[in-house]
Parts: C-alpha cells; sequence; structure tokens
C-alpha cells in the first residue's frame, strides 16, 4: 500500500490553513473583528485611555491582539508598545509594575516602588510624541483591588491634550464582575467590546479564506459542502478556535479516504473521533444536518429516518449514540482497503 501523504501534500497547499496557532497572515477579519479593530485603533491613536476586549474563550482575542502587535511594531518611530502576555494571579502590586518597566525596556535601579514609577513616568513624558501602549493578555488574571488600582495610577500621567500611556486590555467574560468590583478603575475605561461567536456565512468564508492563504487551488484543494459547515456552525457554535480544530482534523480524514470533496459524514466522523463525548452538542449537529437535508431534498432524510426507528429503539439510544449512527456507510465504504480508521 502507497505511503498515506500528509493534508498538506494530498491537497497540494503550501501550508496547513488550519494551523494552531494565531497567525495574523490567517486572521479572517469578520464584520465584529473589522469593528473592533477599527474601535480600537481609534482609541489608540487617539489615546483616550483604556480599552477592554471581551470574549469567550476561542473568539479571536489572541489573533485580534497580536493583529494590533504587527501593525504596531511596523511603525517603531509611532508607537511605543509593551506586552504582557498572561500575568500571573498572585502577582502582588509591584510584581506587575516591575513587569511593566521592564516590559518597557526600562531597567531603575532600586528595587522600590516609588523608583519604578518616577522611571515610568519619566520614560512617558520624554516619549510624549510616540504613542505608548500597554497590552495585557488574559487580564482576567487581574482579579485583586490592588492590581486594578496600580493600573489606574500607571495610566493617570496626562498633557491638558491627550493620555500619555494607554491601557489594552483582553480578557475572558469572566472578568467583568471584577470590573463591576472597581469602580474608580471601570469609570476610566474608554470603550468595552465584546466578542459575539460568528454567523454561518463567516463560518464559510472563514473556512474559503485560509484554504486560500495556504495556497489552495480549484481542482486540489479540499470543498467543504454546505451541509458540511453547517455541521462545523452548529458544533463549534461559532467559535473561531473550533470551528479551525475541526476543520484541521477534517482534512487528515480526507486525506487518508483520498477525496477533496468534504461533506457531513467526514464531519461528523471527525467529531466522533476527535472531541469530547459532549451528547447535547452533538445531537445539535444531527438537528442541523437533519434540518440542511430536508431542506435540499424536501423529505425526511434517509438518515434521519435511521434514527428515528421504533419506539424501544429510540428510548434505548442517547443523543450521543444517534448522532454517531449518523455516519453514513459511504465513509467506510470510501475508506481506503487496508487502512485503519483515523
Amino acid at each position: 500500500m502507497a505511503e498515506m501523504q500528509s493534508p498538506v501534500e494530498f491537497f497540494a497547499l503550501k501550508e496547513q490553513p488550519f494551523a494552531p496557532t494565531a497567525d495574523p497572515a490567517y486572521f479572517y477579519a469578520t464584520r465584529e473583528h473589522k469593528e473592533c479593530l477599527f474601535r480600537v485603533w481609534n482609541s489608540i491613536d487617539e489615546r483616550h485611555g483604556i480599552v477592554v476586549i471581551l470574549g469567550n474563550y476561542g473568539t479571536g482575542k489572541t489573533t485580534l491582539l497580536r493583529k494590533l502587535i504587527t501593525g504596531m511594531a511596523s511603525n517603531p518611530d509611532q508607537y511605543s508598545t509593551a506586552i504582557i502576555g498572561s500575568p500571573i494571579p498572585s502577582w502582588t502590586s509591584f510584581a506587575l509594575l516591575d513587569s511593566i518597566v521592564l516590559q518597557f525596556g526600562l531597567h531603575p535601579g532600586e528595587p522600590s516602588f516609588v523608583t519604578h514609577m518616577e522611571t515610568l513616568n519619566q520614560y512617558l513624558l520624554s516619549n510624549r510624541e510616540r504613542i505608548c501602549t500597554l497590552i495585557i493578555d488574559d487580564a482576567q488574571n487581574l482579579n485583586k483591588r490592588g492590581q486594578l488600582e496600580l493600573l489606574r495610577l500607571v495610566q493617570n500621567l496626562e498633557t491638558p491634550q491627550h493620555k500619555l500611556l494607554n491601557l489594552v486590555f483582553f480578557a475572558q467574560l469572566e472578568w467583568m464582575p471584577v470590573l463591576r468590583a472597581a469602580p474608580n478603575f471601570a469609570q476610566r475605561i474608554n470603550m468595552t467590546y465584546t466578542l459575539g461567536p460568528i454567523a454561518y456565512e463567516e463560518t464559510r468564508n472563514m473556512i474559503e479564506f485560509r484554504i486560500a492563504q495556504a495556497g489552495g487551488m480549484p481542482g486540489s484543494a479540499p470543498e467543504f459542502d454546505e451541509i458540511a459547515v453547517r455541521a462545523i456552525h452548529a458544533y463549534s457554535e461559532g467559535s473561531p478556535r473550533l470551528i479551525v480544530s475541526l476543520c484541521r482534523n477534517a482534512l487528515l480524514v480526507a486525506a487518508q479516504l483520498q477525496t477533496r470533496q468534504i461533506g457531513h459524514e467526514i464531519i461528523l466522523h471527525t467529531i466522533d473521533r476527535t472531541t469530547l463525548p459532549e451528547p447535547e452538542k452533538r445531537a445539535q449537529v444531527v438537528a442541523a444536518i437533519a434540518d440542511a437535508l430536508r431542506g435540499a431534498t424536501g423529505a425526511v432524510p434517509q438518515e434521519e429516518a435511521a434514527l428515528r426507528g421504533d419506539r424501544t429503539t429510540r428510548d434505548r439510544l442517547t443523543r450521543e449514540q444517534r448522532a454517531v449512527q449518523m455516519l453514513l456507510k459511504s465513509v467506510k465504504d470510501r475508506q481506503p482497503q487496508g487502512s485503519e480508521s483515523p
């Protein structure tokens, strides 16, 4: 048997289009992402102070962050940027301040709160012609009153025209109660933007964009049909991270089956083999596929009818088991002889 090709080789791609890293080159800007970026850039360039971007896991916060960093790094004469990737929840206020001055490339002589603050203030004043910005990812880790009070203090320095330091926070939604409990800080936030799940059409566009970015060409690139995308969107609930993960694993199955057409059978197979056994999520995928098939044919699809069975069988099967049964026979039929299921 011939050696199995990787998805990149089989689909004649330059690289994996659904890599698990937040590569700015593969950032698909949805309408919501575009609006968020526009508002964040405006607040930064106008030096309005504090910006908070909230969202659940996998909604694109890290990719937006890297897009900002890339834009700032391309113009170092205009922007001075410090980045704290993931603050440690147990940090004291001084530990947080120490990290801030180090990220700006400063090295205060005496390790004291006063010395650090003076060093930072002097830096901001001497760089008042540049746009100085502190970006903090995973800001939900900042859950102590003293940490937010410190950030309020470092952001207080200003000229009559603008703030000398922007603060941009990327955080999970769980940070909201912390902000509400710190009104002195919360009232100084210039803008808060909450990222939500992406719509079905955006899901399809994101998949196609990533394949094109990876060098996908007609006739060799993978093709996700409409019902496959419906299934991906139903399972991911619009989370870009989950969409990317499902697509990456689906390409592996398709490459093993030696098919460039990716239908809902392959997506169901991927969900069954590569995700946690969550009956509710799998059930909503089954429902989405059944609705799509019914809409396409105008009749109750054979797969859905098979799932119904008689009352005894229906009562015995859990929603998860029904979803697994929707792995259609065509997947096994198209499997190369002698190969094992991925």
